[in-house]
């Protein structure tokens, strides 16, 4: 039976939880799917845990690009008419292909639904479970469609939660390689521009926290955020009568704000200096913003 929908997993290193996370989408409901596994380019243990499982997954292999190139790897692989994206540490909960495909269904004019899904507590620390996204963020939102403004708002990039009409995600494609951890975002940003998306607060999948996940660096991640952005409203600059001028400037100038305390951590005062030239550029009313600014001029002399 043709698959409907195509699962696509990138993998790196991950051979400690792979087989845990795979197994928790070959034992979904719903229908007919197909398993693609991308190993960017793995110098452990997985090619031995991928070759347990046989003709269920259909294993790609390349040298380490990046997980936005190994993503699009397995979407120029993928038959089924919707794509799921697959994280190789997280874990899919039940329902994550059944819930999204059959709304997708009964709303046949809707190419995306987005889910919700749930952190982890961190390996060792006894924690709590957190949903992915605030309580109030997801009631709100839920059973709804939602455009541009609200994906760029509440940072809808978790393409673990998601399913795709794959003929949607080829004309928006292919995932920015140029992006280290937010290649997630930037596409869903690109698709929401362009299609008609849907949120269900229904916990989709498990978000694992560990010292190895690349989210981890906090530096990169300001960064990227700060030059997604720049990029999207470059693409696409009508959007940001959506936005608001006032509210894109605002949000844009606490990122350099943030960015610039994270680089005087790090002892990158020169690079601080440069972030801080930007937020006060961006919100020159801002006195705490010419205040820092100004200290940290003086400090340099």
């Amino acid at each position: 039976m043709d698959p409907v929908i195509s699962v696509v997993i990138p993998t790196f290193n991950r051979a400690e939880y792979l087989g845990e996370s795979i197994n928790s989408i070959l034992a979904q409901e719903g229908p007919p799917f197909e398993v693609i596994v991308v190993d960017d380019g793995s110098t452990d243990e997985t090619p031995s845990v991928l070759a347990q499982y046989g003709s269920r997954l259909r294993v790609v292999r390349q040298p380490n690009s990046g997980i936005a190139a190994a993503r699009n790897a397995g979407v120029s692989e993928a038959h089924g008419d919707f794509v799921a994206f697959h994280d190789s540490d997280d874990i899919a909960l039940p329902g994550r292909l059944a819930i999204p495909h059959a709304y997708l269904t009964d709303h046949p004019w809707i190419h995306v639904m987005i889910g919700n899904g749930i952190f982890l507590p961190p390996e060792g620390s006894g924690g709590q479970t957190r949903p992915w996204l605030r309580p109030e963020v997801a009631a709100a939102l839920d059973g709804r469609e939602i455009t541009v403004r609200e994906v760029f708002r509440w940072n809808l990039g978790q393409l673990q939660a998601t399913l795709i009409s794959r003929e949607s995600l080829v004309a928006v494609g292919p995932l920015d390689s140029e992006f280290i951890i937010l290649d997630d975002f930037d596409i869903m940003l690109r698709l929401s521009v362009r299609y008609r998306l849907a949120f269900l607060d229904r916990p989709l999948f498990a978000y694992r926290q560990h010292g190895v996940g690349i989210t981890q660096n906090r530096m990169l991640l300001r960064e990227e955020s700060i030059r997604l952005a720049e990029k999207f409203l470059r693409a696409y600059p009508h959007v940001l009568e959506q936005f608001g001028q006032a509210t894109y400037a605002r949000r844009q100038a606490r990122r350099y704000a943030r960015l610039a305390s994270m680089k005087l951590r790090a002892g990158d005062m020169a690079g601080a200096r440069k972030a801080l030239a930007e937020a006060c550029r961006l919100a020159p009313r801002n006195v705490s913003y010419r205040l820092r600014a100004l200290a940290l001029s003086l400090r340099m002399r």
